[in-house]
């Protein structure tokens, strides 16, 4: 005898819902009145049935094929061969006389099994009718046709079968049971509160989560309607449930806000969703809707939407002062340094050596801070003269920032290359000027003795580009990779690098204005990898035809 051992945990615990030990076994045998006349009459009748398992069942699996459940359950081609084998020696086991608990825990397994892949047990207690339709003529046969002689085997026969199917029928409906149980203790502890309704809406059923948030017991909700419980609004509440159900019986399932009212009067706020139960035909039967209480999720919603409000408000006062501020220092720094150089050019050399020193201090110092409050200008006119977004070859943006840069690509004996650029949706000056600080950047940091090698290249992510511009500079310590894009914040001094430390600022502020957003992958001596995202335009790539080389 060969033991399921892959259930035999579960057929244990089975075996125990069940109160089944030797004992209660002893007692359906006894109810039976399964004798050990009938034993011995099994065992004479092994050795044939043993023999001749396999023509019945050849039988049985020609019965399997013919019908589309049991064809689809039992007829997989990975598992056939298995399954023609272990049918044979369990037909076979039947007869073999050693009726104890591994006997009974082999016929657990087998309505277990049954379970867990959904063949329904009228297929199970099929093969049993045709076992006895099958071996009822071989007794006949075996006792030469004498029925006096046959009845006793066969009526052994007949017990065992139903003893088995007994056993295996016991295991099914009890594993069903504890599923049940499962769901049951599921949907009571269910976060949501969960009611079934019938067609009318009247509540069927309600999980006991539902006391705790709507303050109604399960019992007490019973046989009335889910519009009583809806807090009136615009529409009536029978109304809002009419409105919702129709939706659902279009759709199987609706789900959107409600507002609903607690057993002390007060409102609160749900997010719930209504789905349909139909049967085989597809008609509507019941309803199911589940709800959870939005109160506290509200309240947060809300205080964060009135954050982001006055955050909004903050940034856009800061850049109004940062736009006011700059643009107004222009002037009387224009009179400053005007006059420092005038100072510079008439009394170079009439003064003492730390006078013209002491100038010319002032005059970097001006120069630089006119430089600082243009870069400052340029920033803060990203979000507030910005132009509106339409859809543009990024192409173009690439070559006009190029064209840009002439002067500086031939002076470092740069390489720009790029490959295929997609059509794309944004601010086509502003993303000009987001190559143009990129590929700067790149010109400004490359490796002294390497000409500069810049490559800029697009990937499709979903509704998104993925731009990458790949340099061979000097590279980025991984510790700076977020301090890169703050405004001001500079990693070399200006006798190294000159510049403002506002590029990758300005760029990072551009980038999130269309909605992407930038990151490096760097080391140092090893070049960067710019990253940024911007919003597809169309399917396609847009522009021309590539060019490789030189740009």
């Amino acid at each position: 005898m060969k033991p399921l051992h892959a259930y035999r945990e579960e057929t244990l615990r089975i075996a125990e819902s069940l109160s089944l030990d030797a004992r209660d076994f002893e007692s359906r045998k006894e109810f039976l009145n399964f004798s050990e006349n009938d034993v011995r009459l099994l065992s004479e009748l092994s050795l044939s049935l043993r023999n001749d398992a396999k023509d019945f069942v050849n039988i049985l699996h020609d019965r399997i094929d013919r019908f589309p459940e049991t064809r689809s359950v039992l007829g997989k081609s990975s598992s056939i061969g298995w399954l023609r084998q272990r049918h044979a020696e369990y037909f076979a086991e039947m007869t073999e006389g050693d009726y104890g608990m591994e006997y009974v825990q082999n016929r657990l397994a087998v309505g277990l099994a049954h379970q867990k892949i959904g063949l329904k047990p009228k297929w199970y207690l099929g093969s049993f009718s045709l076992f006895l339709e099958w071996i009822i003529p071989r007794i006949l046969e075996k006792e030469n046709g004498n029925l006096e002689k046959a009845v006793p085997t066969i009526l052994a026969v007949v017990k065992i079968s139903l003893l088995d199917a007994g056993l295996a029928l016991d295991a099914y409906f009890q594993a069903d049971k504890a599923m049940l149980d499962l769901l049951s203790r599921v949907f009571e502890t269910d976060v949501e509160v969960v009611w079934i309704m019938d067609t009318e809406g009247r509540i069927l059923h309600a999980n006991r989560t539902g006391e705790r948030i709507i303050g109604w017991d399960p019992e007490a909700l019973r046989g009335h309607s889910m519009g009583e419980y809806l807090a009136p609004g615009p529409e009536m509440a029978e109304d809002v449930f009419a409105a919702i159900g129709d939706h659902a019986r279009r759709s199987g399932s609706w789900e959107g806000e409600l507002s609903f009212v607690r057993k002390d009067g007060t409102e609160f706020p749900a997010w719930g969703t209504l789905n349909t139960v139909q049967d085989a035909r597809g008609t509507v039967t019941q309803f199911i809707v589940e709800f959870r209480d939005r109160t506290r999720e509200k309240a947060i919603q809300d205080e964060l939407d009135r954050r982001t409000e006055d955050l909004l408000r903050s940034n856009r006062d800061l850049e109004q002062f940062a736009y006011v501020a700059s643009h107004d220092l222009q002037e009387p720094l224009r009179m400053v340094t005007s006059y420092t150089q005038l100072l510079a050019r008439r009394y170079k050399g009439q003064l003492s050596a730390e006078a013209d020193e002491f100038i010319g201090f002032a005059v970097d110092g001006a120069i630089r801070m006119q430089s600082l409050i243009n870069a400052l200008l340029a920033y803060s006119r990203v979000g507030t003269r910005g132009k509106e977004h339409v859809v543009l070859e990024s192409r173009t943006a690439f070559e006009q920032a190029c064209a840009n840069l002439r002067m500086a690509i031939e002076e470092a004996g740069a390489e720009v290359i790029a490959g295929p650029l997609p059509t794309v949706t944004g601010d086509p000056v502003q993303l000009m000027q987001l190559f143009q600080n990129l590929i700067g950047n790149a010109l400004k940091f490359r490796n002294a003795g390497h000409p500069p090698r810049i490559a800029v290249t697009a990937e499709r992510l979903g509704e998104s580009w993925e731009f990458t511009v790949s340099d061979n500079g000097i590279g980025i310590d991984p510790r700076f990779w977020e301090r890169i894009f703050v405004i001001f914040q500079r990693l070399h001094s200006r006798e190294e690098f000159p510049g403002t430390g506002i590029g990758l600022a300005m760029c990072k502020k551009i980038v999130e204005r269309h909605g992407g957003r930038i990151r490096v992958e760097s080391e140092p001596g090893n070049g960067s990898r710019f990253i940024f995202t911007l919003h597809a335009g169309s399917a396609g790539l847009g522009g021309p035809a590539p060019k490789e080389g030189s740009t």
